[in-house]
């Protein structure tokens, strides 16, 4: 008996890949649809991306 090399996924591994694609785009559609959820996420994406926490992280930048 020889083996065949494996070239790819099979069904059963698409059927998996494909539920799980769906299911974390169901997920963010929810959490981006709803009001509080993505407000509370903005919040974090803007205060992750202002300049003053940088700042407050790494206090040796722009000190010169």
């Amino acid at each position: 008996m020889t083996s065949r090399p494996d070239h790819g996924m099979s069904t059963a591994e698409y059927a998996v890949g494909t539920v799980g694609a769906c299911t974390v785009a169901m997920v963010l559609y929810r959490l981006g649809t709803d009001g509080a959820w993505f407000d509370h996420i903005m919040t974090l994406i803007r205060e992750a991306l202002a300049w003053r926490n940088l700042f407050d992280v790494f206090p040796h930048i722009g000190r010169r």
